[in-house]
């Protein structure tokens, strides 16, 4: 009697700190725009993104922000050359009101009450403050502080380049009186990056991280008051990469050559060693021209815009700290929304679009009804690699059959959704066999697919070819038995 062994065994990321003989259980050796849900199959095909705002026709986003102003809630958003718009958010066609100008970004605005402060990413000016109404204003006797974050009460300032380790603090609770030329600490080296956690404020160098604890900042006759201290952090890992900096449940999230690291402030733990990805990230991140991220419900999604313009987005869940990939999110900025009085939102830039895209669609698929194409035209085809099972002892098996149960529709049946290939020889081996081409569903369906091979393992791949409307994966089983182990 046959008895197929299931393969996925729960697969839901991906690894590549393993051999592809050896992955652990549940995981994949690749996966693109699939995306795990709670209420639905364990592999489920993405969402499309769709357009947040018209073209401006000024260039890339390169930083926004929704503020929830006392007045009512807002995102605005900046242009890389500082041009700032207000987007109306909930109404489709989602258009734009120009606001005037803003300091060019390089990590998204902060806000202090009703105040969203613009740092100058350049290191020309002091920073700008926007609030719910008209156009900007610049912080007055502001250096012109390069990154920042609001700890305490405080507009907390720091990569000038005339005092580029020196961390600078407005005025309480406002950025927009005279800034004190005596509130500042001096760090060991060049910040490139802050944020700010309950009680400590985290200050990033190219290679190292220091905090600073304590409630009064210095300040012009402070007669001693003053009690707060800079510590040394972490002496290997810190950022450049400022649009990486995230919060996640009273932790930072940062990206470095190491991999994302995730700290409350005293312990760090390094995503993507945890997810088994490191030797997919080196070479992914020598080759960065940019990075940008946001944690959306409990994911962390950061996008590497690569050297020739092409881009990887992965997707850490950070409750199970496992990764997989989206296609076609070629990122320069991210920010969601939070506290606001609608369903957390997602937005980015589109590299070389001019526009906003809403990404919260990827995560929740309309599971039917709607062929899914990114609104930049680009369908959603997901695709996946298993590892190369052994499939049991060392020594030939005879696989006679692959099973495949899914439920991938269209809008109309498709003979040639999607294709399963593999490859036998060697878990090296770049050349995959076509097993078969399998057609629309419109229901669960379970197919059988000859393979008849007599050898020491086998890997498989799924790559779908038309866009479909839902497209889920619930198991890939094979037929095989063990053969004398003795031969070779």
């Amino acid at each position: 009697m046959s008895a197929p062994t299931s393969l996925l065994q729960g697969a839901r990321a991906f690894a590549r700190d393993q051999p592809r003989d050896a992955l652990p259980k549940g995981y994949l050796w690749d996966i693109n725009d699939f995306v795990p849900t709670l209420i639905d199959t364990i592999l489920t095909g993405r969402g499309a993104w769709l357009w947040g705002c018209p073209s401006q026709g000024g260039g890339d986003f390169a930083a926004g922000i929704l503020a929830p102003f006392t007045s009512g809630e807002q995102v605005l958003a900046s242009t890389a050359n500082g041009t700032l718009y207000q987007v109306d958010s909930l109404n489709p066609p989602f258009n734009l009101t120009s606001r005037g100008t803003v300091p060019p970004a390089i990590q998204n605005p902060v806000q202090l009450l009703d105040q969203t402060i613009w740092f100058d990413g350049t290191g020309a000016t002091a920073p700008g403050i926007v609030g719910p109404t008209g156009g900007q204003t610049a912080a007055p006797g502001a250096p012109a502080v390069k990154v920042g974050a609001v700890w305490r009460g405080y507009v907390a300032g720091g990569g000038a380049p005339s005092s580029a380790d020196t961390v600078w603090f407005s005025p309480p609770n406002t950025a927009s009186t005279t800034w004190d030329a005596n509130s500042f600490i001096r760090t060991a080296g060049p910040i490139t990056g802050m944020a700010a956690l309950r009680s400590i404020l985290l200050v990033f160098h190219p290679g190292s991280t220091e905090r600073i604890r304590g409630t009064i900042v210095p300040h012009t006759g402070d007669s001693g008051t003053r009690d707060t201290v800079l510590e040394p952090l972490f002496g290997r890992e810190g950022t450049t990469e400022p649009r990486s900096i995230c919060y996640w449940n009273e932790n930072v999230i940062f990206a470095n050559e190491h991999g994302v690291q995730l700290t409350d402030g005293s312990a760090i733990r390094n995503l993507i060693s945890q997810g088994s990805i490191s030797y997919f990230w080196r070479p992914l991140y020598q080759n960065k021209k940019t990075i940008s991220a946001s944690v959306f419900l409990d994911y962390y999604v950061v996008t590497v815009l690569k050297q020739d313009n092409s881009s990887v987005t992965l997707v850490c869940d950070l409750n199970k700290r496992q990764w997989f990939k989206f296609t076609n999110i070629a990122a320069t900025c991210m920010f969601t929304s939070a506290g606001t009085t609608n369903m957390e939102r997602f937005w980015c830039g589109i590299q070389g679009s001019g526009r906003l895209a809403r990404l919260a669609p990827t995560f929740f698929p309309p599971l039917g009804g709607t062929t899914l194409v990114d609104d930049n035209g680009v369908p959603v085809l997901p695709n996946l690699e298993t590892g190369w099972y052994r499939l049991g002892q060392e020594g030939r098996k005879r696989i006679r059959f692959a099973y495949l149960s899914y439920d991938v529709r269209a809008a109309a049946a498709t003979p040639n959704m999607f294709d399963l290939s593999y490859i036998d020889v060697s878990p090296q081996d770049p050349t995959f066999t076509l097993a078969g081409s399998y057609p629309s569903t419109d229901r669960y369906q379970r197919f059988r697919t000859p393979v008849g091979k007599n050898t020491y393992g086998i890997a498989f791949r799924f790559e779908q070819k038309v866009p479909s409307t839902v497209t889920r994966i619930f198991d890939l089983a094979v037929d095989a038995h063990m053969t004398e182990r003795g031969r070779v």
